[in-house]
């Protein structure tokens, strides 16, 4: 009978230890940042809004602000709509660019004289900031 109830006894230690010791889930997912202060950032992924805990959380390739996209390795389940942010990965979008010919050092400098119609409306908004300034 005691050895019945020793095995009993370890079976359900077993049980117990394995229900309790659940498996860390890491994952990596895309989104939109929503919102963001020092401690927390929603993310919208797929529709959905994503609580994030980032006072562990390692940002990488450029600050993060509102309306950037990102990359996210996370703990947790985002079934929940509440993960443990582990790092945070920026995606840099792209800037326009702009080609730039050969400058002539040379060449005259064209300009064209301002009509006395533009000269006023210049010479109005001068006097409008000078007016403001001392004020």
């Amino acid at each position: 009978m005691k050895k019945v109830f020793g095995f009993l006894m370890a079976v359900a230690a077993v049980a117990l230890l394995s229900v309790s010791c659940r498996k860390v889930v890491r994952a990596e997912t895309t989104g939109l940042v929503d919102e963001k202060t020092d401690s927390v950032m929603v993310v919208k992924i797929d529709g959905a809004k994503v609580v994030f805990d980032i006072t562990d959380c390692s940002f990488t390739n450029g600050a993060v602000m509102y309306g950037d996209s990102v990359i996210i390795s996370y703990v947790g389940d985002l079934s929940e709509k509440r993960a443990l942010a582990e790092t945070c990965y920026l995606i840099v979008k792209p800037s326009p660019t702009v080609e730039v010919g050969v400058v002539d050092s040379t060449a005259e400098l064209k300009t064209r004289t301002a009509d006395p119609e533009q000269k006023k409306e210049v010479r109005k908004m001068l006097d409008a900031v000078k007016k403001s300034q001392k004020n």
